[in-house]
C-alpha cells in the first residue's frame, strides 16, 4: 500500500474514534455526505465503508434517541407509510425471486437513512446537519466534474477519490447534475424563506451548484431546476417584505446567465477540455433543446440533433409497451424491484423513466403507495404553512426522474423524506411542548 494511502488511512481512523466517542455529529455529516455524493468502497478487509458508518452511528446515537423527549421515529403515520413501501417492494421482490442479501441490505439502510434524517432534525431542530451535507456533496460532485474536464478532457467522469481506493465504476455524468441541482432548489428554497438574516454563503453556494449542472450536461436537471426556480422566484415575489432577497436573487441569476454564457469558453482555457467533447457539450444543452421544442411546435428541425433525445423517448416507449401487455396480477402488483433489469426489457437499460419504471417494478398498488405517501408530505407541509426546503428537494427529484431512472428510491432521498417527516412532525407539535434545548437548537442553527 501507498505511503500517502496508509497515512490517509491511519488519520481517518484515529478522526473517526475520536469523533465517534466526543463528536458523534461529525460522523453523521461524514455519513450524509457521502450518501449525497454516493461515495462508497471496500476499506481493508473487504469492509463496505458506508455500510459500517451507518451501523456504527445507529448503535451510537439509539440509546440517546431513546432517551431524549423527541417524539419516537416510528410514532408517525408517515414514517409507517414509508416502512409500508418497503416492506411492499421487499414483498413484490420475493414473490418474483429477486430479494436477496443485497437487496434487503438496499431497503435495510434506505430506512436507516430515513431514520437519521429524522433523528438529526430534531437535535438540531432544523435541516442544518442535511443541508451542509447537501453544499459538501454538491461541491464534491462540482470538484469530480472539474478533475475529469481537466485530466482525462471528455466523460465519463473520473472521481477524484477513486486515486485514494481501489474501486472504479462507470459514472453517468447526469448523476452530477442530478446532486448539484437538487442543492441549488434546497438553497434557494431555504434561503427565501428563512427567517435568518445571514445568506451571503447561500448566494455565493448558488451558482456553484448551477455550475455543476452546466458541467454535467444534465438537461433532465437543468430543466427541473429551471422549473423550479421560477415557481419558487414566482411564489416570493408576489409575497411582501421579500424586496432585498429578490433583488439579491436576480443577482445571481445574471451570474448564472453569465457563467451560462461563457462556459464554453472557460471550460476550453481553464479546464482544458478537448474540442470533441465542446461538440458534444454543445449539443447536448443547446441543439438537442431548440430541436425537441421545434419538433413539439411542428416546426422544421435537425434530426440528427435528436439523436440522444429520440433513444430515451423509445426506451420509455419500450417500456411502457411492455407494461400494457403485462398480465394483469403483474400490472397490479409489479414484477419486482430491479426486474426491469433482471427481464432485460430494456436490452440492458433501464426505462429512462423513473415514473413508468415505478409502476412497473412495484405496480399499481406501489405507485399508489409511493405517491400516496408524496400527496400526504404536500398535505402536510400546506395544512401546516411550511416552506420546507426537503419538500422542493423531493419535488425536484420527481421532475428529474422523468427522464431518469431509479432517483426516487435512493438512498439520498429517504434521507431527505426522514428529515422531512421529522419537520412536519417538529411543526405540529405545539408551542408549549416544545422543550428548552429545541428551542435553543433552533437558535443555535440560525
Amino acid at each position: 500500500m501507498p505511503l500517502i494511502k496508509l497515512i490517509i488511512l491511519i488519520g481517518g481512523g484515529i478522526f473517526f474514534l475520536y469523533a465517534l466517542f466526543k463528536k458523534p455529529d461529525l460522523i453523521a455529516l461524514l455519513l450524509f455526505t457521502l450518501v449525497v455524493a454516493d461515495i462508497n468502497f471496500d476499506l481493508p478487509g473487504g469492509i463496505p465503508l458506508r455500510l459500517t458508518i451507518t451501523v456504527i452511528l445507529f448503535v451510537r446515537i439509539f440509546g440517546e434517541q431513546s432517551a431524549s423527549n423527541h417524539p419516537a421515529f416510528f410514532s408517525n403515520s408517515l414514517t409507517w407509510h414509508l416502512v409500508f413501501f418497503l416492506f411492499y417492494i421487499s414483498l413484490v421482490s420475493m414473490l418474483n425471486g429477486l430479494l436477496n442479501i443485497g437487496l434487503l441490505k438496499e431497503f435495510f439502510l434506505s430506512c436507516i437513512s430515513a431514520y437519521l434524517g429524522y433523528y438529526y432534525f430534531f437535535k438540531f431542530g432544523s435541516h442544518s446537519l442535511l443541508k451542509t451535507a447537501m453544499i459538501l456533496g454538491g461541491l464534491i460532485c462540482l470538484a469530480d466534474l472539474a478533475y475529469t474536464y481537466a485530466v482525462y478532457g471528455g466523460f465519463p467522469v473520473v472521481r477524484i477519490y477513486y486515486s485514494f481506493s481501489s474501486r472504479w465504476e462507470y459514472n453517468n455524468h447526469n448523476f452530477f447534475g442530478y446532486i448539484c441541482g437538487t442543492c441549488f432548489v434546497f438553497l434557494l428554497s431555504d434561503y427565501l424563506t428563512s427567517k435568518a438574516s445571514s445568506g451571503k454563503l447561500t448566494l455565493w453556494l448558488m451558482p456553484l451548484m448551477f455550475l455543476g449542472v452546466l458541467l454535467s450536461t444534465s438537461r433532465g436537471a437543468l430543466v427541473a431546476m429551471i422549473i423550479m426556480t421560477v415557481v419558487l422566484l414566482g411564489k416570493a415575489l408576489m409575497s411582501k417584505n421579500k424586496g432585498k432577497k429578490a433583488s439579491k436573487l436576480i443577482t445571481i441569476i445574471a451570474a448564472c446567465i453569465v457563467l451560462a454564457i461563457f462556459i464554453i469558453p472557460i471550460a476550453t482555457k481553464v479546464l482544458g477540455i478537448k474540442s470533441e467533447f465542446l461538440e458534444t457539450i454543445t449539443v447536448r444543452l443547446i441543439d438537442e433543446p431548440l430541436a425537441m421544442i421545434n419538433k413539439l411546435m411542428g416546426n422544421s428541425y435537425k434530426a440528427e440533433s435528436m439523436e440522444t433525445v429520440e433513444w430515451r423517448e423509445e426506451a420509455s416507449s419500450l417500456a411502457y409497451n411492455y407494461y400494457m401487455d403485462m398480465p394483469a396480477n403483474d400490472q397490479a402488483i409489479g414484477i419486482g424491484y430491479g426486474g426491469f433489469l433482471a427481464r432485460d426489457i430494456g436490452h440492458g437499460f433501464d426505462a429512462h423513466n423513473g415514473i413508468l419504471l415505478l409502476l412497473i417494478e412495484t405496480g399499481i398498488v406501489g405507485f399508489l403507495i409511493y405517491f400516496s405517501l408524496i400527496i400526504s408530505f404536500w398535505m402536510k407541509v400546506k395544512s401546516l404553512k411550511l416552506s420546507s426546503p426537503a419538500f422542493i428537494s423531493i419535488i425536484f427529484i420527481i421532475l428529474y426522474v422523468t427522464s431518469h431512472n431509479k432517483e426516487i428510491t435512493s438512498f439520498f432521498a429517504f434521507l431527505i423524506m426522514g428529515s422531512l417527516i421529522a419537520e412536519i412532525r417538529y411543526a405540529s407539535i405545539p408551542q408549549e411542548e416544545v422543550s428548552e434545548e429545541e428551542e435553543l437548537a433552533v437558535l443555535a442553527s440560525q
